[in-house]
């Protein structure tokens, strides 16, 4: 069974068609989400078990290093996966809330040009006046404001801390305020393009929820510039893109992002949540590696919000399983201490039993399993910079309308935040002086 499936799913459309450059790009990819699921969670582990190269590194305590980092051991530069922003240069909430582009679409009316068919939740694509394409994204009804929030706020945050992100923000509209264009389609249950209809657009419509006002909140993510390429994995290399010689587990920018994912719950971290670009810049053309789809993130699980045992247990946790056999599930787990706040514009994620040294994936992420204790304190001095004005700054950015929303996810941030530079660097007062 190939891990590379067609056609495209979902997540190789958030692009913009057009591209320019003479040379010519890589051809374009998928990666099953069942297979990843399947693989990551069944296959990997075990072949790991029975690797015993790997056996040997752990009893010798000699792990395998990031292969892409300098005499400093820094990421090399220049990288197409990761800049240095908070961590490695002065970053002030401005330049972050400016940083990922230039925002939502135009005010008026927007033309729907298709269906969004992929993913958990309903949306569509549309152009606004000016032209510029979007992805209308939204909440499900019963946690209103939750997965676009988590969405924006989260995509500023990984901004900050270097990943290459779309420009994503909260939007109302009206439903008059959309025109169905002549050739939109929508992908039918048998995976042929039929023409888009109003009624198909106001169905759609039904399925979210409505606000008193008469408008609908939604997550507008501008379309990335350049020829979609598909997602990125988080093992092997891209084959056909001669850029592309560090086998991604090994890469520093991915090993380190597991830091990042715990600071913000990023359970759903996995390669369809990735988009390769081909782009143009700078006189030349090249693949440029996206973060994508952060609807899962903080208390947000798409659809619903977060189990208590999220970032604490995989999917299928063999740890966990023998653990519980052994003692008889008389032992209780760390998540149980759990408190949900009952906001649901938030979800579930606390600070309480968060874990800043065992936190976990939905599953098994390559590069993650590979990552060193160096590879995460490159991450760890990232999310120290983490100012409390940064965080709050780009938690305003979800527009919470309950303002103890807004305050309960600054505040947890903030103390998951303290978390982590208290276990990876408990003493080093240096890292430990954030400004405020």
């Amino acid at each position: 069974m190939s891990r590379r499936c067609a056609p495209l799913l979902f997540v190789a459309l958030l692009a913009a068609p057009s591209w320019a450059g003479d040379a010519t790009p890589p051809k374009e990819t998928d990666i099953s989400y069942f297979y990843d699921l399947f693989e990551h969670s069944l296959v990997r582990p075990m072949t790991r078990m029975l690797d015993p190269a790997l056996w040997v590194r752990k009893a010798t305590g000699s792990p395998r290093e990031a292969m892409n980092v300098d005499e400093r051991d820094q990421v090399r530069l220049p990288s197409t996966w990761w800049q240095p922003r908070a961590g490695f240069r002065p970053l002030a909430a401005e330049q972050m809330l400016r940083g990922p582009g230039p925002g939502g679409p135009m005010p008026g009316r927007w033309t729907v040009t298709r269906a969004k068919t992929q993913g958990v939740t309903p949306g569509f694509f549309v152009k606004d006046a000016a032209g510029t394409r979007f992805i209308i994204k939204f909440d499900p009804p019963a946690c209103p404001e939750m997965a676009t929030g988590a969405d924006v706020v989260s995509s500023y945050l990984f901004w900050a801390a270097g990943y290459n992100v779309p420009s994503n923000s909260i939007v109302r509209f009206r439903a008059e305020s959309l025109l169905v264009a002549t050739d939109a389609v929508v992908v039918d249950n048998r995976g042929r393009k039929v023409p888009m209809t109003d009624a198909f657009l106001k169905q759609l419509l039904s399925r979210v929820r409505r606000e008193p006002d008469g408008t609908y909140r939604a997550m507008a993510s501008r379309l990335l510039a350049g020829k979609p390429l598909g997602p990125f994995e988080y093992d092997g290399r891209r084959k056909d893109d001669p850029e592309d010689r560090i086998p991604h587990q090994h890469r520093r920018e991915l090993r380190g992002l597991w830091t990042l994912c715990a600071w913000l719950g990023h359970a759903d971290s996995r390669g369809p949540n990735s988009l390769d670009m081909w782009v143009e810049d700078g006189g030349r053309t090249f693949v440029r590696h996206h973060l994508i789809d952060f609807g899962s993130c903080l208390g947000s699980g798409a659809i619903a919000k977060r189990s208590y045992q999220t970032g604490h247990e995989y999917f299928v946790d063999y740890g966990t399983m023998t653990r519980s056999a052994l003692t008889l599930g008389l032992v209780p787990a760390r998540w149980e201490a759990s408190e949900d706040p009952g906001l649901p514009a938030v979800g579930f994620i606390d600070s309480k039993t968060f874990d800043p040294k065992g936190w976990r994936p939905d599953y098994p992420n390559p590069a993650f399993d590979e990552r060193t204790d160096r590879d995460i304190r490159w991450g760890a001095r990232i999310v120290a910079a983490m100012s409390d004005s940064l965080i709050r700054a780009a938690v305003e950015q979800g527009r919470f309308e309950d303002p103890r929303a807004t305050e309960y996810l600054t505040r947890v941030l903030i103390e998951r935040r303290d978390k982590i530079v208290q276990a990876w660097f408990a003493g080093d007062t240096q890292v430990s002086e954030r400004q405020r």
